[in-house]
């Protein structure tokens, strides 16, 4: 019987996004009579519409760790949902000991993850994760999926070129902007914390700018953690502000307003994307926009976005970064250095590879 595989997703959206190659992996395994495996993605049930359509999963089980699946009855809930499925092998994205007690209750006989959190004894191949930054997350993930190909005893295929990271997104139309300025979009805000968050001052700096000198829209996208950070943007900036896309150059304001879908259609529409080391950066970037991404406490040698039209800015001189730190401990904010000058720099070379390219 052809392996039945289970991949438990990260639980950061970022994280979910930069899971898309260990999938394409799996997806290219074989088993000895050349038959691929049986997968199934558990995901938070809020990263849904990235894998809905996905061809490369026979089948989606939500995880909603804010209802039916949140404490510890819910663990137990998720655990006897996942054994239904019978898997013969498990996956760990996330790196928790809640994970590894779910894969567990699963029922697989199979459980691939990294060693640490207390959790080594509950799988059946533990890895041991390489220093923070010494290789891409990507390539962590897929070193899980390597592992579970060979404990399987599947056979390894070149998966070659994937075509879009996000398959599952391509049913997603762009937003109706009209026939009005570029829209560009920036994403001010990051769950992880502040030491990663570009300052409101230089925010405020880029979006004056890239409305008077390029003549763009600058949507701003971010759940409703942000609302307080954008608030206080809106306080600084020139530039008109609205919050609708349609019309002319301007700041428009969707922070807290926008649902998964409509955070994709909007990207989708727009030919830039600026923010800091976020999952709507790792999203913007999968989806093929000219990205900047701007890192501060953590690093893009590690999570540096995927996609081919992507560019990371990082300040320069600090001995100190990356510290991976929620909150900077120090008398001079690195990512206070990172002008809007600077950024806006990158924005245009970026547009430029682009033109060169046709596919501005």
């Amino acid at each position: 019987m052809t392996p039945r595989l289970l991949v438990l997703a990260p639980n950061w959206l970022g994280d979910a996004v930069m899971l898309s190659p260990l999938l394409s992996l799996l997806d290219a395994a074989r088993d000895p009579q050349g038959r691929r495996p049986h997968l199934t993605l558990a995901v938070r049930r809020r990263w849904l519409p990235l894998f809905r359509t996905d061809p490369r999963c026979d089948h989606l089980l939500p995880v909603s760790r804010s209802g039916s699946h949140g404490g510890l009855t819910g663990m137990v809930r998720l655990g006897r949902d996942l054994r239904a499925l019978q898997p013969d092998a498990l996956v760990l994205g996330p790196p928790s000991l809640r994970a590894a007690l779910v894969a567990v209750l699963s029922g697989a006989r199979i459980r691939v993850g990294y060693r640490g959190d207390g959790r080594t004894v509950l799988l059946s191949h533990a890895l041991t994760r390489p220093v923070r930054g010494s290789r891409h997350h990507v390539d962590e993930l897929l070193d899980l999926g390597r592992a579970t190909v060979a404990a399987c005893g599947l056979t390894m295929t070149d998966a070659g070129e994937t075509g879009a990271i996000l398959p599952g997104c391509a049913d997603i139309p762009a937003a109706t902007c009209d026939p009005g300025p570029e829209v560009w979009v920036l994403a001010p805000g990051t769950t992880y914390g502040e030491a990663k968050t570009w300052p409101v001052s230089r925010v405020a700096e880029f979006l004056d700018a890239a409305v008077s000198t390029e003549g763009v829209r600058v949507v701003l996208l971010g759940d409703a953690s942000a609302r307080t950070f954008v608030d206080e943007v809106a306080t600084v900036v020139r530039a008109p502000w609205r919050t609708r896309i349609p019309g002319e150059a301007g700041v428009i304001d969707l922070v807290g307003t926008t649902g998964l879908d409509e955070a994709v259609a909007v990207l989708k529409a727009a030919r830039a994307f600026v923010g800091n080391d976020s999952g709507l950066m790792h999203l913007a970037g999968a989806l093929g926009l000219a990205t900047v991404g701007i890192f501060g406490s953590s690093s893009p040698d590690w999570t540096s976005p995927l996609g081919p039209r992507t560019r990371t800015l990082v300040a320069e001189g600090f001995d100190c970064r990356p510290c991976y730190l929620r909150r900077c401990n120090q008398t001079a904010f690195c990512l206070d250095t990172i002008g809007a000058a600077d950024v806006l720099a990158a924005v245009r070379e970026q547009r430029a590879v682009m033109a060169s390219r046709g596919d501005a």
